[in-house]
């Protein structure tokens, strides 16, 4: 349902015009926003949405959807299924119309995410090779009606989250080290034999950069979502696969020079979160991390540079995160709480705008467009 075109096409061409600009220079674009969700009757959408509470477009989903990219200079979104996924769809944001479906291929599913080259011609998925259970990288053609033109290898078992490092010719993937298969859903095969890592990829070449792992004693954390730093770090956060009662760290960082480092937290604090990363974003400014639980309905705050914890605030079923125009500011998105506010100094979350975007389910992930 269309709400207002001309803010639409107006919010989108100056988002649009800003998607291929480092992150400071969008702090002037429209805050606009796409999730996926799902209403009281288990009836899956995705939508987008502005700050003041109107809904710019939404649209049905065969299933329960995951995350979104937007494709660059270009109103096109593609939304990704719920892993593990058969299809991918392609949304006109101008007109909230769905104007492509893409089927998984044969023995492959889809993770779930999925990252745009920086002049939007080619699409790269995670996906899972259902016959070897190794991880690969599906390649469309973004311009021929999202054609798979190929596939590499993800360098790993498991790929989750996706994206390019700043230069635009690095993909940066997280390989989860879970083994799945669509007969068996989401459970994981292969708990002990996990090598979750980073994988860095030369996408033009086809050439491994890196492939950095965890510790030996981290090798049960999943290494699941990321956020990437215009200063080539990454930051990225893991669910953990091992005795409930362990408390390891969940957040950490790989510098620009390929050191990884894990992030301290007060164990108090970390019990807050259940052992369960669901999403991570930076601030506009970049010098914050944030990192959201929706089993321990927690959102917490790290200094990105010095991995230092800074706090944990309380939100049930939290799971989508992205920064608000504001400097240390964020949006969070919640399965039964509605979308609120985290701005630095408030101690409590406040909610945004009009009941309209409290009446859903949100999902996983928030796209800042």
């Amino acid at each position: 349902m269309v709400i207002d075109r001309r803010q639409i096409v107006q919010g989108l061409a100056a988002a649009l015009a800003a998607s291929v600009l480092p992150a400071r220079a969008r702090a002037n674009a429209p805050a606009l926003y796409i999730s996926c969700r799902m209403d009281a009757a288990g009836k899956a959408s995705a939508a987008m949405f502005s700050l003041d509470g109107k809904e710019l477009f939404s649209t049905v989903l065969p299933a329960r959807g995951h995350d979104a990219t937007m494709r660059p200079l270009s109103p096109e979104v593609v939304v990704f299924a719920r892993r593990p996924g058969n299809w991918f769809i392609v949304v006109d944001a101008r007109k909230g119309l769905v104007v492509g479906t893409v089927l998984s291929a044969k023995d492959r599913h889809f993770y779930g995410h999925g990252v745009f080259t920086l002049d939007g011609k080619l699409l790269y998925a995670t996906e899972n090779d259902t016959v070897t259970g190794n991880g690969v990288l599906g390649i469309y053609d973004a311009g021929a009606d999202y054609r798979r033109i190929g596939e590499i290898a993800s360098r790993g078992i498991g790929p989750h989250d996706i994206a390019f490092l700043p230069d635009g010719k690095t993909l940066v993937v997280a390989n989860g080290g879970l083994r799945t298969s669509p007969e068996t859903g989401r459970e994981v095969l292969n708990k002990d034999d996990m090598k979750p890592n980073v994988a860095l990829i030369d996408a033009a070449h086809d050439a491994t950069l890196a492939a950095l792992e965890l510790a030996p004693q981290f090798r049960a954390l999943s290494i699941r979502h990321m956020a990437i730093a215009q200063d080539r770090s990454i930051a990225f956060g893991c669910q953990y696969q091992g005795d409930p009662n362990d408390l390891p760290p969940l957040v950490g960082s790989v510098s620009a020079s390929g050191k990884v480092a894990l992030f301290d937290m007060p164990e108090v604090e970390l019990l807050g979160m259940a052992n369960y990363i669901g999403s991570m974003s930076l601030d506009a400014s970049e010098e914050i991390v944030a990192a959201t639980s929706p089993q321990g309905g927690s959102v917490a705050l790290w200094n990105r540079r010095s991995g230092e914890f800074l706090t944990r605030e309380r939100m049930n079923d939290v799971c989508g995160v992205a920064a608000l125009p504001g400097t240390r500011d964020f949006l969070l998105t919640s399965g039964n709480d509605g979308v609120r506010s985290l701005i630095e100094g408030n101690e409590t979350l406040k909610r945004i705008s009009t009941d309209r975007l409290q009446n859903w389910i949100w999902d996983n992930h928030l796209l800042a467009v």
